[in-house]
Formats: C-alpha cells, structure tokens, sequence
C-alpha cells in the first residue's frame, strides 16, 4: 500500500497507518479495517469514523476547559486547578471504556469551538470585572494548554512509556468506535485479537523507524 488521500479528506493513509491533520496516528489501515470489519467502510466511510474518534481524542481538552471554567467560577481558583488536573489525565486514559454512538453526537456539540470559547470568555469576564486578575491569568494559561492539547500530549507521552505492549490511547478509541459502529449495524467482527495484533505490529513497525531516524541524526 502506498502512501494516498482521498479528495477533502484530513488524513493521510500510510502502509503503518492513518495520520490526520490534528497530528493524531491511528495504526491500523482501511485495508485492515475491511479484513477485520467486512462492509463498514461502505456504509460508515473511513472519513466519518476517523473524525468521530478525533472528537473523542480531543473531549478531555474541552470538557476539561468547561470543567475548569465552571469550577474557577463556583468553587474558585485552587479547586478549579486540582480537579482538572486529577479529570484530564482520568478521563484521556479511560474514555475509550465509555464511547458511545449516543454520546459521541454530544462531544460533538462540545467540540465546536465557538462553545468553548463563549464559555471561557463568560466566567474570564467575570472574574476580570470582578478584581480577580490572578484567576484571569491562570485561567487564560489553562485554556491555552488545554485547546492546543498540550496536557494531553504529555499524559499520552508518560502512557506510552509507563505501559508496554499494549495499545495506544488512539488506537483504542479507533477500536471502540469501529465495534460500536459494527454492532449497530450487525457487522459481525472478525478476530478482535487479531485485530489489535495487528495494530501493536504497525506501533514496532512506526517506533523501529523513529528509532532509525535517531541514529542518523
């Protein structure tokens, strides 16, 4: 398989996987997808279900802004930042024990940024008026780690190396969504455990050639 994309599509697919345009790797190929998932594409394009996962990737960095935002104005400064830290890193680790077809249409409700934006806007104007600059500093730094998932990097960083041989936080999402999808369609899955072998086969396949980058560097 060479390296293709379709026409107004957001990814690239590789022979080692799928690379979007929010920078995000999922190690498993529509080729792959079809073996294990027969008749999916057809009736959930690779596309949809690429862009489905990419929301719930991204629901830690806007429900962690709108769980920061709600508590910075109701509880205050130090228990807004402690409980968004201990929610963040819980809910990105965990979530794809959850997804849902249901509750994937409401992350997407969230994920548009105009909803975020207006609800961090609100309770910063509030605490600007109100005299609390030190909230309003805090809070802006906190929204910007957050939407440029920069957090989020850093738990998917110690995550992959504090657990080995196992999969990725995307690639479990990807997974979860593809069996959601199949299910409710009746698409019987083939071999879910040859499925995630496959998967752990393209993540040596990707790391081996990081690990040749290096040297030559």
């Amino acid at each position: 398989m060479s390296m293709s994309r379709q026409p107004d599509s957001h990814f690239i697919e590789t022979p080692r996987g799928i690379f979007t345009s929010a920078g995000n790797w999922f190690h498993i190929t529509s080729e792959a997808l079809e073996k294990y998932a027969p008749g999916l594409l057809g009736v959930h394009p690779l596309e949809k279900l690429i862009k489905q996962s990419e929301i719930w990737i991204r629901s830690a960095d806007n429900i962690g802004i709108i769980l920061f935002m709600l508590l910075l104005y109701f509880s205050g400064l130090y228990p807004a930042l402690l409980i968004t830290l201990f929610f963040v890193p819980v809910w990105h680790i965990n979530k794809s024990s959850i997804i849902s077809i249901p509750l994937t249409n409401l992350l997407w409700v969230i994920d548009k940024e105009i909803v975020v934006v207006i609800v961090s806007m609100l309770v910063l104007s509030w605490m600007g008026i109100s005299g609390e600059y030190v909230s309003v500093f805090v809070g802006i730094v906190v929204f910007c780690v957050l939407k440029f998932g920069w957090f989020r990097f850093i738990v998917e960083w110690l995550f992959g190396k504090m657990i080995k041989g196992t999969l990725l936080l995307n690639d479990r999402v990807l997974k979860m969504i593809i069996l959601k999808h199949a299910i409710r369609e009746d698409i019987p899955i083939k071999e879910v455990d040859a499925m995630e072998k496959e998967i752990l086969s393209l993540i040596g396949k990707q790391q081996e050639v990081i690990r040749k980058y290096r040297k030559r560097k």
